[in-house]
């Protein structure tokens, strides 16, 4: 652990490779926001890292996985925790589950990489989503999407066409208006490791106008399901917004692992 004048703490791992010692960020913790952190002790004996500035005293458990990941390639190299494949989660290490704290097996979190396929129709806009939580202060590792299409092969998504294709503030894919030329499969990879791979089929014959009044009673009455979802999924964020807004408030002067 290395802490910053800004009472931040930097998790770091260490191992030693062919005699070399070599290094790993792991995450980021604010701690203590614009208070320097005088001191720091390790507890084994209650898993925890106990940090203290001038004015309080926190506790910062080690084992922070589920919380702080969910994607295997990032999991597997905390000492304190592994990957659950079964289960699709990172829990508190033990054995059975995986972990390559020193980066030696390149294909370790192939099992567990998320395959899907999506099936759209033309003109439609599809969100493509990367399974990868990262703190801001490490978002500026390099994650890349990659298309493999049947006439251009393997090439990289850029984003100097918004018209055609939006990242997410958490690294998604946004593809804008579909067509024949989209289909294929969609790679997204954090550094040399693959996070999320997508099959991608366009359905031309799909947009075709209808022709009988029940085949519009149908589309009509699955436009009005849509609209309802999107309504309560509204609802449902402002309630969030607000609950999250009262939080704020609440604790504004007080952090969540502050010893009192």
């Amino acid at each position: 652990m290395i802490v910053t004048d800004e009472g931040k703490i930097h998790k770091i791992v260490q191992w030693t490779r062919n005699g070399d010692s070599q290094s790993a960020l792991l995450d980021i913790f604010d701690v203590t926001p614009g208070e320097p952190i005088q001191a720091m002790a390790l507890s084994r004996v209650h898993g925890s890292l106990y940090a203290a500035s001038d004015r309080r005293v926190l506790q910062l458990r080690l084992a922070l996985c589920a919380r702080r990941y969910d994607a295997c390639v990032r999991c597997a190299r905390d000492p304190y925790c592994g990957w659950d494949r079964d289960a699709g989660v990172c829990r508190e290490y033990m054995p059975g589950l995986i972990q390559d704290v020193a980066n030696e097996t390149a294909d370790i979190c192939d099992s567990s990489i998320a395959r899907k396929s999506v099936s759209a129709t033309w003109g439609q806009s599809l969100h493509l989503g990367s399974f990868v939580k990262m703190p801001e202060v490490l978002q500026p590792r390099a994650v890349t999407w990659f298309h493999y299409s049947r006439d251009k092969g393997r090439h990289p998504i850029t984003f100097n066409k918004p018209e055609k294709y939006i990242e997410t503030s958490e690294h998604g894919l946004l593809i804008i208006a579909v067509t024949e030329a989209d289909a294929g499969r969609y790679d997204c990879w954090l550094g040399g490791s693959l996070l999320c791979s997508y099959n991608i089929t366009v359905d031309t014959h799909r947009c075709s106008p209808p022709e009988k009044s029940n085949e519009y009673q149908k589309i009509y009455s699955n436009w009005c399901h849509e609209f309802e979802k999107y309504k309560t999924a509204m609802k449902t964020w402002e309630r969030k917004q607000e609950q999250c807004s009262r939080q704020n408030d609440s604790n504004q002067n007080t952090h969540p692992n502050e010893i009192v």
